[in-house]
């Protein structure tokens, strides 16, 4: 009997084998079957709301046509089972002209929202405006509106409603704001596209003005409180006049309207910023709730699930904010931070090389990763991008020389100590060095993360630097910002386990 064993053991395997190829065979029959379809799009609606054109030469038109663009953006995202295509995208689509085919290819959409608008006599508004399907571009629904300024809100929730049953999806939409004074409104529209950009400042007046001329203007409270702990990243985290006020503008803002996801963005981060972590992540969520599509607040929400640790959530929710606002360049450097973080330093080069120079830590980002990468030639090129004027320039040069050359590494630490008194904050390169202090580098990666900004905490958390967290000063870190209070709570992140009254985390 036994000399038979081989031959049964082969006719299974054969029978096996027929088996997985008839199944592949129907796989591959099935692909061929919907395979048009597959490539269409997502399984998931996903609608872009292109700017509306101003027909107009003045600057007051080109404000309400990019304001109430986003308006309309903010509707359509309370439909179930819609994706909305985050606003830095869709502008980004706007201004490079894409048409429908290109749309779909490039953010992944199935629908397209577009149109124009034009004023006469500053009350009257003449909006057209064009529902396509992507990518093939066909006009599904068009329609000309003629309405008064102070009647733009009726307008947006007019056109969501019609989207929304073109496209056969529920839209809950709850109580329209009161009415505010056109100027007002035209104030706070402006206010809105100034919140990201040097101009912040001047946004933050226009809404302060707006909400103590009209202070049941629900939206402008969310904006003022959000734009206000924007502003406030890297302040002290104790406090602070933008602080104090953003805290009481988001109060007021959920007290007219307990719906405005602004609000509980703006409440959220307030609340990461004195260390109330339950308050913090829960509030980013209810926030993420009602608005699905801020691609902008879930990244807010993935930079501080990788301040407590949780960095495979971050980068689950940066994914999710991808597909959001995938043009969007605060999005893509955030999943490169992440990805570096967890030690995928190749792909995080590849999002990092798309990017270009808006943001001023962009070149301290390639040239950390270039170090991570062992690309000390591509480290030494960006070091001569870096701007002589914020004191680093003499330290990274140095450091560079150092990895390939250790001897050269104590003449780095008099330009670290150099660049620290210049910037008043930690010059991070200290971790690189042999036999760092790690209660200093802690010290000073726990108050970027206690200002929220800059994101150089997530350095606790790679795999490169698994040796500070052996440190007793990482345990001490620990308790003193709650998070192992957090973690026994809600659960350690994957990378940490309890271990007597401290944790270990590999």
């Amino acid at each position: 009997m036994a000399g038979h064993a081989p031959g049964r053991r082969y006719g299974v395997w054969a029978a096996l084998l027929l088996l997985a190829l008839i199944a592949a065979g129907a796989m591959w029959s099935r692909h061929q079957r919907h395979g048009d379809s597959a490539a269409s799009g997502p399984a998931t609606p996903t609608l872009i709301v292109l700017p509306l054109h101003a027909v107009g030469a003045r600057h007051e038109e080109g404000v309400l046509a990019e304001g109430i663009s986003e308006e309309l953006r903010a509707y359509m995202a309370r439909m179930q089972g819609l994706r909305t295509i985050a606003r830095a995208s869709a502008w980004r689509a706007g201004a490079e002209h894409l048409s429908a085919a290109q749309l779909a290819r490039r953010v992944g959409a199935t629908h397209v929202l577009r149109g124009e608008l034009r004023e006469s006599g500053g009350e009257q508004l003449h909006v057209e405006l064009q529902l396509l399907d992507a990518p093939d571009g066909r006009v599904l629904w068009s329609q000309s509106y003629d309405r008064k300024l102070g009647d733009v809100d009726v307008l947006e929730r007019d056109v969501a409603q019609t989207v929304a049953a073109h496209l056969h999806l529920p839209l809950a939409l709850g109580a329209a704001p009161p009415s505010v004074d056109t100027q007002l409104f035209r104030d706070y529209l402006e206010a809105r596209q100034l919140s990201d950009g040097p101009q912040r400042a001047r946004g933050i007046d226009l809404l302060r003005n707006v909400v103590r001329k009209a202070p049941d203007f629900a939206p402008a409270h969310a904006a003022l409180a959000r734009m206000l702990s924007a502003a406030a990243r890297g302040a002290p985290s104790g406090g602070g006049a933008d602080l104090d006020e953003a805290v009481v503008e988001a109060k007021r803002a959920l007290e007219l309207d307990p719906t405005l996801a602004e609000a509980y963005t703006a409440s959220a981060v307030l609340a990461c910023r004195t260390g109330d972590w339950m308050s913090c992540l829960d509030t980013f969520r209810h926030a993420l709730q009602l608005d699905p599509s801020d691609a902008e607040s879930r990244i807010a929400y993935a930079y501080w699930l990788s301040a407590l640790g949780y960095v495979d959530q971050a980068l689950a929710e940066a994914e999710r904010a991808g597909l959001l606002d995938p043009l969007g360049y605060n999005i893509n450097f955030a999943r490169a931070r992440l990805l570096d973080t967890v030690g995928r330093h190749d792909e995080a080069a590849a999002y990092l090389s798309e990017l270009d120079a808006e943001s001023g830590g962009l070149v301290y980002a390639k040239w950390h990763n270039a170090v991570w990468r062992h690309d000390y030639n591509a480290a030494s090129a960006l070091v001569a991008l870096m701007p002589r004027s914020d004191g680093f320039r003499e330290s990274y040069t140095v450091v560079t020389e150092a990895l390939s050359e250790p001897r050269l590494w104590p003449q780095a630490l008099p330009l670290i100590g150099t660049s620290e008194r210049a910037s008043g904050g930690i010059n991070v390169q200290r971790i690189m060095m042999p036999n760092p202090d790690y209660g200093i580098v802690i010290t000073g990666l726990e108050k970027m993360l206690r200002d929220g900004w800059p994101s150089y905490y997530m350095l606790l958390w790679m795999p490169e630097y698994a040796a500070l967290r052996r440190d007793q000063s990482f345990q001490d870190f620990l308790k003193r910002t709650r998070l192992l209070d957090y973690w026994r709570e809600h659960g350690f992140p994957i990378q940490c386990r309890a271990d007597r009254d401290g944790a270990v985390c590999s």
